[in-house]
């Protein structure tokens, strides 16, 4: 995963629900740093590792099905 990374975010406590925005850093204090537009400005916005998820915009690689998965 590279910094800076373009991440959908999805957070209960804010109700977003993929809103666009940019990872930045990952902090030692349990937090996820994006930028993030709110009414027409960029802000910087912590959001709990916990109680966050994103998804990266760029998808993998496919790996292909040369693996088994041992059940």
């Amino acid at each position: 995963m590279e910094i800076p990374s373009k991440v959908s975010i999805f957070s209960r406590s804010l109700e977003l629900k993929g809103k666009p925005g940019t990872l930045i850093a990952i902090n030692d204090s349990g937090f996820y740093e994006i930028v993030m537009d709110f009414q027409g400005r960029n802000h910087v916005v912590l959001f709990p590792i916990a109680e966050t998820a994103i998804i990266f915009n760029d998808a993998l690689p496919s790996i292909g099905a040369d693996f088994e998965v041992e059940r």
